[in-house]
């Protein structure tokens, strides 16, 4: 067994939102109330610490040693998205931790992103939480968070939710609030005959259940090792609209529950594209297993020096979308090159006819081509996501929108996306686009789910993500979000139909209910007020999100830019 995923490449969704309660109380009420909650919880509540805390000589004010052992693992591992993922108060962006909005940019403890062995980022410099959470609490069990959100009831007190910390958007961390850590809810089941709970037609299904904390290398590992019979759908950082059976999640009304097509059946349908940190904690979610089917894998590139051969190369892969897209071919576009993968190409003869126009094209001096078929979708995973993972640990501000079939479809419309891609390598730029759409699959009108319905109906993401660097001043920082919506606004004007989703998401949009969520916001909001009727529940651009929040968050610096 092992799992494939319609929707590609990135981390589990599930569980890392921020919360904040609409009353707060003084710190020291705060911090009375984070000893009741420590004692409640026999001692597992404590104090967050930066990750690069260990190479400064002061932390908030107060001198101490630097722990040179621990620095230096730290200064290592940097760019190391698994090693993150292991450290609480570690996040694989550096933006969710610092508080942008400091005139004084002093408000962070971060390495230099370019090289984390320049003492310059410590010599003299006071580390500061930023943004992040004061205290941490890993999540063991449903009482812990039904625990936590009695306490963010009484007290006022913020929580913020977080799994890997995989987020561009900032929406999994808060300055002084409560950490809920679910990165070591790791546990994984094979329930070859299950039948969801309260489901009277008793319907069976062959899942995989997994804990929060379980990432998608972990799910797909763990299916190759129960058998090689089946592959388990999963979402995979995008919406999670695919074939889900049930998921337990905690809502902060203090209700653990069952959500699934049978019963609490609106806030499954919410879970399932809205956001889980917004209504709840999930805790657990099952997904449904299919045969295992070989794949055909393509690398396939072009060298990037000719910069009117490039060009070319964009556009022929915009004129060949739509075709690639009906033969099952799916993956990411890193500029010059590709990797695609599809499960509908089992030969090599087949995969070459499929690509033939990109291969003739290729086939030419530094040009490269490499048509293989793994046996499976562990193979290509491993192969190709876990092999070539994204370095992390700097300040990266992705700003993608995706793009309809129809652009593509349309002579107008296609030659005005060849020249957004033309400007993007004019100016030095390489674009990067995930294919990851579920371009063959179709929204199941009987088990429908909240996510936008622009996925069904797109080929592409697009985008052109920013950099704020570490050690840049407010103004700095300002200038990089006001040429974002800059480039925002070009690519409405070449993507008509588009819309974004929330975890790739330009942060800083001002219509984003609309172009994230579309004609369920407020469908999604209804729900969310039934299970949070206390209005704990808070994150950055999610359902519920206002303006006030905004302003009075770390990033308020921003909003109405």
């Amino acid at each position: 067994m092992q799992i494939s995923c319609s929707l590609l490449l990135y981390g589990l969704l599930v569980s890392y939102k921020t919360v904040s309660a609409a009353v707060l109380l003084s710190h020291s009420d705060l911090t009375d109330g984070i000893d009741t909650l420590n004692d409640t919880l026999g001692g597992r509540v404590h104090d967050a610490e930066p990750f690069a805390l260990a190479c400064f000589t002061s932390f908030e004010g107060d001198a101490r040693l630097r722990n040179e052992s621990l620095c230096a693992e730290r200064q290592e591992n940097y760019y190391s998205p698994i090693y993150r993922s292991r450290v609480p108060a570690a996040y694989m962006y550096e933006q969710s931790t610092i508080c942008a909005s400091d005139p004084l940019s002093q408000e962070q403890c971060v390495l230099n992103t370019a090289d984390p062995l320049d003492p310059g980022a410590w010599d003299g410099i006071d580390c500061r939480l930023g943004n992040l959470p004061s205290w941490w609490l890993e999540v063991r069990e449903a009482e812990d968070v039904v625990e936590a959100f009695e306490w963010a009831r009484k007290t006022g007190g913020k929580l913020s939710i977080k799994n890997s910390g995989h987020s561009f958007v900032l929406d999994s961390s808060m300055k002084g609030s409560l950490l809920l850590w679910t990165r070591n809810l790791r546990q994984v089941r094979h329930e070859p005959d299950f039948i969801p709970e309260g489901c009277t037609d008793e319907q069976s299904f062959d899942v995989i259940t997994t804990g929060a904390g379980v990432s998608s290398a972990e799910a797909y590992e763990f299916a190759d090792t129960v058998a090689s019979s089946a592959d388990t759908h999963r979402p995979s950082g995008y919406p999670a609209a695919g074939p889900l059976v049930p998921f337990i999640v905690v809502t902060p009304d203090g209700s653990t529950r069952v959500a699934n097509r049978c019963q609490n059946t609106e806030l499954f349908w919410a879970l399932r594209g809205g956001g889980g940190g917004t209504f709840g904690v999930v805790l657990e979610s099952s997904h449904v297993v299919e045969p295992v089917v070989p794949m055909a894998v393509a690398d396939i590139g072009i060298p990037p020096d000719d910069k009117e051969a490039y060009g070319e190369w964009m556009d022929l892969l915009v004129d060949t979308a739509v075709a690639l897209a009906e033969d099952g071919w799916g993956g990411h576009i890193y500029g010059n090159s590709l990797v695609h993968v599809s499960p509908l190409m089992t030969t090599v003869e087949d995969a070459e006819a499929s690509l033939s126009k990109l291969i003739a094209f290729a086939d030419a001096p530094g040009g490269h081509v490499n048509v293989t078929i793994a046996p499976n979708w562990l193979s290509f995973f491993t192969d190709h996501v876990l092999a070539d993972s994204v370095a992390v640990g700097n300040l990266r501000l992705i700003n993608t929108r995706l793009v309809p079939v129809a652009v593509f479809a349309n002579d107008t419309l296609r030659a005005g996306l060849k020249g957004f891609l033309r400007e993007i390598i004019g100016q030095g730029g390489s674009p990067y686009i995930p294919v990851d759409s579920p371009y063959l699959f179709r929204p199941d009108a009987l088990n429908p789910s909240a996510v936008h319905p622009g996925w069904y109906d797109s080929l592409w993401i697009v985008g052109q993500p920013s950099i704020w660097e570490w050690n840049s001043t407010l103004e700095e920082r300002v200038d990089v979000v006001r040429q974002m919506q800059v480039n925002t606004e070009r690519q409405r004007e070449v993507t008509p139909g588009g819309f974004s989703y929330m975890n790739e998401a330009n942060p800083f949009m001002s219509d984003w209910e609309e172009v994230m969520f579309g004609e369920s916001y407020e469908r999604l909001l209804e729900v969310k007020r039934t299970v949070d009727p206390d209005g704990l529940l808070s994150c950055w651009r999610c359902v519920g999100w206002t303006d006030e929040e905004a302003r009075a968050s770390c990033y308020g610096a921003f909003n109405d830019v």
